[in-house]
């Protein structure tokens, strides 16, 4: 791996874990980003750049793994006051909220399962 490939990989999963964060802490972006030190079309920036890594990735994994079996993992589904289970796998991230109905989160363990 480049010198380079390494940067940019460091400055995305920074910006996921500035995102998350933001998400977390339940202010708007406007108020987040002031917090942070800079304007909200960074903020949409960095998310869009996120976004597009994520899913250029995504789309790389899906090509390899088309042929092979999906793996599931048992992951049980808490009923005390969490609000969420949140999966992370390298830079990605996936917030499933408590109640979703088994359905939605069969759908998501078997797209997480392709990546």
């Amino acid at each position: 791996m480049r010198i380079q490939d390494t940067k940019r990989i460091t400055m995305l999963t920074e910006w996921a874990n500035q995102i998350h964060n933001r998400k977390q802490s339940g202010m708007t972006v406007a108020e987040w980003s002031a917090i942070q030190g800079y304007s909200k079309k960074t903020y949409y920036y960095r998310l869009k750049r996120v976004r597009e890594e994520l899913l250029e990735a995504a789309e790389s994994r899906e090509i390899n793994v088309i042929n092979s079996d999906p793996v599931f993992a048992a992951v049980p589904i808490p009923t005390n006051n969490v609000t969420s289970i949140t999966v992370r796998f390298g830079i990605c991230s996936i917030e499933i909220p408590n109640g979703a109905d088994a359905i939605t989160f069969a759908k998501v363990l078997q797209i997480v399962s392709r990546l």
